[in-house]
């Protein structure tokens, strides 16, 4: 096999190796990111439900405040029919009382109704509270795990680019190039070997003479359909076991 092919090949299985740990990198920056969205999620659904349960707060407080006043209001009315001379007084102090007795009993079940909204709602903001905290501890513990994986994801792959710093040297500058150029579009398949006769990278069956090339010469053979590098993987075992 073309050594500077032979050393292109170990680029390409550096390159995937960096793709994959990056790769393993994003991934975990999703988790990251969705614990976190959850974790906003499960904020803002505590701040409306603090914001509900203050203005259910609030209207209770007006409702009983409202209840208190007519009570005061029924109370006088009731020392107010002791004091009546005529009936025509009589009546129309009892029609107040009735009006005002229909008052206090709708703000009493209002009053009930509001409390007992008010219960579930604090119930439900505990329960939210809990989760929240659950998830805060399921973040931190997650972050803690991904960063330790950070870290050894950076020191592979800064080993990984120091190897690959020393051998781009020795490989002819102009053969760097064009395996650069195909890697571009090809993405860690700019040199593929030959399966059953065909390109392992667009599995066009390949023509005698291309065969011919990898078969009896060293040069560096390209496929005519794609222009990935090609090579025969039965030169590669060779190389591998010498």
């Amino acid at each position: 096999m073309n050594a500077d092919l032979k050393k292109l090949l170990e680029i390409q299985q550096y390159d995937k190796e960096i793709a994959e740990l990056e790769l393993e990198v994003k991934r975990m920056q999703a988790k990251e990111d969705k614990i976190i969205e959850v974790v906003q999620i499960k904020e803002n659904q505590i701040e409306d439900a603090k914001a509900e349960l203050d203005k259910l707060n609030k209207d209770l407080e007006f409702e009983e405040n409202l209840l208190n006043e007519t009570s005061e209001t029924l109370n006088k009315l009731e020392l107010k029919l002791n004091s009546v001379s005529t009936e025509k007084q009589m009546q129309a102090v009892n029609t107040e009382i009735d009006m005002a007795k229909t008052n206090k009993m709708m703000l009493e079940k209002k009053i009930e109704s509001l409390k007992e909204e008010i219960h579930l709602k604090e119930k439900g903001l505990a329960e939210l509270n809990d989760r929240y905290e659950q998830l805060k501890r399921t973040l931190k513990e997650s972050q803690d795990k991904f960063n330790i994986r950070r870290k050894e994801i950076t020191d592979q792959i800064a080993k990984i680019n120091t190897i690959k710093e020393e051998l781009l040297p020795t490989i002819d500058k102009n053969v760097l190039k064009k395996y650069e150029r195909i890697n571009r579009w090809a993405k860690g398949t700019a040199i593929v070997p030959v399966v059953k006769e065909a390109c392992y990278g667009c599995f066009m069956k390949l023509t005698p003479q291309v065969l011919t090339l990898l078969e009896d010469t060293d040069d560096i053979t390209y496929c005519p359909n794609c222009g990935r590098m090609l090579y025969l993987e039965e030169d590669f075992s060779q190389d591998e076991e010498s």
